[in-house]
């Protein structure tokens, strides 16, 4: 499974899934890129497109917190589960300080030639899965 993921990946979509079937699209029509070696080195972005432009020195706190918000960051290693069920992506560096040293796991699977990585998270009681379809750029 880890041959597979080698490359680099272009984000096709990232949609979220609530109980009740409530989905959304939360960054909009993202963009992100996707990179995995043959090392087990890893990194990965997302960005919601049409983001304010900060000016540096001038933002504000809102326009920071906005332009924060929209996207998301982060480099590591990476390892594959021996079933090949999941990716454990091994955070060395984020643009959100609270990944380092973390992990993120992600449930994996191919449709084809596409990569589809997902992952529940807890908000507000509930659990919302997030699932993000790339293909090779």
């Amino acid at each position: 499974m880890k041959e597979r993921l080698v490359g680099t990946w272009r984000l096709v979509t990232y949609e979220t899934d609530e109980r009740g079937g409530k989905r959304g699209r939360p960054y909009a029509d993202a963009v992100g890129r996707l990179a995995y070696d043959e090392n087990g080195n890893m990194s990965g972005q997302v960005m919601r497109p049409g983001r304010a432009h900060v000016e540096v020195g001038e933002g504000g706190a809102q326009q920071i917190r906005a332009a924060y918000l929209g996207y998301i960051a982060y480099f590591g290693t990476y390892e594959v589960a021996p079933d090949g069920g999941f990716v454990v992506h091994h955070v060395l560096g984020a643009l959100n300080p609270a990944w380092v040293g973390g992990q993120q796991v992600r449930r994996l699977r191919f449709d084809g030639e596409r990569l589809i990585l997902s992952a529940d998270v807890p908000k507000n009681g509930q659990t919302v899965t997030h699932t993000l379809t790339w293909e090779r750029c």
